[in-house]
């Protein structure tokens, strides 16, 4: 029999991608970057501000999936001058298509919400999938969210569960709270609370409060002995997997 427990809110992750964090990109990073085709071009490192953006748009131009999507990315935000926002969907394309995980993500994103294109749920589920095939956790964590709840498709909760834990282990903490709905609940899944307690363990860990009204009931329902049991596997999880941060793809 399942005991029905208070449901959790679905939570989607957004990756939040900061341009600060990407004008730093240098030839030489994106020289490593095994999709380039270009990689081996010789362009000077960009000095100033302006230079790093024209940087982006030879480096696009010549074939660089990666500076495609910085070059998306900045023409999306309206920090190219002249440039046209709808004109980063194009770049976008042309990174994804050669494979950039961040790229595939962000039209993951675009198409999910319905910015700078018309929305298509089913076409955000291709997308996330592309780049969650690359291991990038964000794009993990919000096709199993899509998979979770139906949207753009059927659901496929065996194969949310383990996007979810992939998720996880990618540095993305809301993916706690995901595994630990799904399996107090128990039904998409069946019923264990030993493992939700334990995703729940992990969640107050990782400093999200959101799941402590659930983590109160399970812990009513279960004993002494299988209290300690959840507490063990966040203890082994952790050791595992370590506190890992957020796998966002974004060059360190």
């Amino acid at each position: 029999m399942t005991t029905r427990l208070p449901s959790l809110f679905v939570l989607v992750s957004l990756c939040a991608i900061p341009l600060a964090a990407q004008t730093v990109l240098a030839p030489a990073a994106t020289a490593q970057s095994a999709n380039s085709e270009s990689a081996d071009a010789e362009v000077p490192v960009p000095r100033t501000y302006g230079e790093a953006m024209n940087w982006y748009r030879e480096a696009a131009d010549a074939g660089d999936p990666k500076a495609m999507f910085y070059l998306g990315l900045t023409l999306e935000q309206g920090l190219r001058a002249g440039g046209d926002p709808k004109d980063a969907i194009a770049w976008y394309r042309k990174s994804a298509d050669k494979g950039f995980a961040l790229a595939q993500f962000k039209l993951g994103q675009l198409y999910q919400f319905g910015q700078l294109v018309a929305q298509d749920s089913a076409m955000a589920r291709d997308w996330y999938g592309k780049a969650a095939d690359q291991g990038l956790a964000d794009a993990q964590y919000n096709l199993a969210v899509m998979l979770e709840t139906g949207e753009g498709g059927d659901v496929d909760a065996e194969r949310a569960v383990t996007l979810y834990r992939d998720a996880a282990a990618g540095g993305i903490p809301e993916a706690f709270l995901n595994l630990a709905g799904l399996m107090a609940q128990g039904e998409v899944v069946d019923q264990d609370l030993v493992a939700a307690l334990q995703w729940l363990i992990l969640a107050d860990r990782a400093g999200l409060d959101q799941g402590d009204s659930m983590s109160a009931a399970v812990r009513q329902l279960l004993g002494p002995t299988e209290i300690a049991d959840a507490e063990s596997r966040a203890d082994r999880w952790q050791t595992a997997h370590g506190d890992r941060n957020r796998d966002t793809g974004l060059p360190q």
